[in-house]
């Protein structure tokens, strides 16, 4: 029985310096991206499933390395499916991020003068989204198409990322399962999952471009990131689309097709690993919550504010600035003036 070929490979002696080089990469990347998060200024919810995959991904190369020197580990079905589930849906997870700061982008620049205080730029100290000069009129209509095209854009990766879990969950049995039909499922499920993600991508780019060309106030600096992103993460989809047709009979042999040769694994570390770090890279590098307007916590709402609930929030905040200012105010009088 034929199965398909593990994207990148088996773990084998010459995937350890590669291995070992990323894990250390990743564990060098991993304190910038906590400083992003304890920075005040910098912080942002929205980039915690992105945090987490960089300090997963030490672990995978760690795992891979050790198996490349482990004939035992190297057989481990239970590892050939951690691995193929983490390579398969990375850079899936990557991608989602992106929907939730296209929101931001998309919503931010709808606001006009007398709603701006709606948006999540306007708690973003130093913001790249110009607040609105005064008289700008305010465009609710296309604020509700960009948010349920996020909404949607959330649920379309959806279809990408249950048929990449499903197509993987049981790849380390396949090698002793005598039923080809599961391993066409997995062919054929592999293929639906990365083909839907390379297409949500266009879409993604193709919504940055837009923003750039039909909103004025937009951020020039998050239409290029959204497009380096996509550029980046559409590389490994590519990739992935070109080599999944493979299929083996044996995960430790080297022969045409099985992604074991030396060039495969060049290939692999190339357009798969190296892109997923870079994107890593692309992101807390940047002030996405200043670049994208984010504030702490995104566009959160699913329609604007009504009257009512604009007026209690302006009176939680007047309450919120007395406070402080009372505060501030009676830690004054206690300092005692130098003499």
């Amino acid at each position: 029985m034929t199965f398909p070929t593990p994207v990148g490979g088996t773990p084998l002696p010459v995937d350890f310096a590669p291995s070992v080089l990323f894990a250390v990469l990743y564990g060098i990347l991993a304190p910038f991206a906590i400083f992003r998060f304890w920075q005040r200024r910098t912080r942002t919810t929205l980039l915690i499933s992105t945090l987490a995959f960089a300090i997963e991904r030490i672990v995978v190369f760690s795992l891979r390395a050790v198996a490349a020197r482990n004939e035992t580990r190297r057989m481990s079905k239970g590892l050939a499916t951690y691995l193929q589930i983490s390579f398969g849906m990375g850079f899936v997870g990557i991608a989602n991020d992106l929907v939730k700061l296209l929101r931001c982008l998309l919503v931010n620049s709808t606001f006009g003068s007398d709603t701006y205080d709606q948006s999540p730029a306007a708690a973003t100290k130093e913001c790249y989204i110009p607040k609105p000069p005064e008289g700008t009129p305010d465009n609710p209509r296309q604020r509700f198409l960009a948010r349920r095209f996020a909404d949607f854009s959330n649920l379309a990766f959806l279809s990408a990322t249950v048929p990449g879990i499903v197509a993987n969950i049981n790849y380390g049995n396949l090698i002793h399962n005598d039923h080809q039909s599961d391993a066409n499922r997995t062919f054929k499920l592999r293929y639906a999952s990365c083909g839907v993600a390379f297409f949500l991508l266009i879409v993604l780019a193709c919504a940055a471009t837009w923003s750039r060309l039909k909103q004025p106030r937009t951020s020039k600096r998050a239409c290029w990131t959204i497009a380096l992103m996509t550029s980046l993460t559409g590389t490994i989809a590519i990739y992935r689309l070109s080599v999944m047709y493979h299929t083996t009979t044996s995960w430790t042999s080297t022969g045409p097709g099985t992604l074991n040769s030396s060039g495969a694994k060049a290939a692999f570390y190339i357009f798969h690993v190296l892109p997923e770090w870079l994107a890593s890279v692309a992101l807390f590098s940047t002030s996405v919550r200043k670049a994208f307007g984010t504030g702490l916590v995104g566009d959160w709402r699913f329609r604007d504010e009504t009257p009512a609930e604009r007026q209690t929030r302006m009176e939680k905040q007047a309450k919120k600035a007395e406070k402080k200012k009372e505060k501030l105010g009676s830690y004054e009088m206690t300092i005692e003036p130098k003499v």
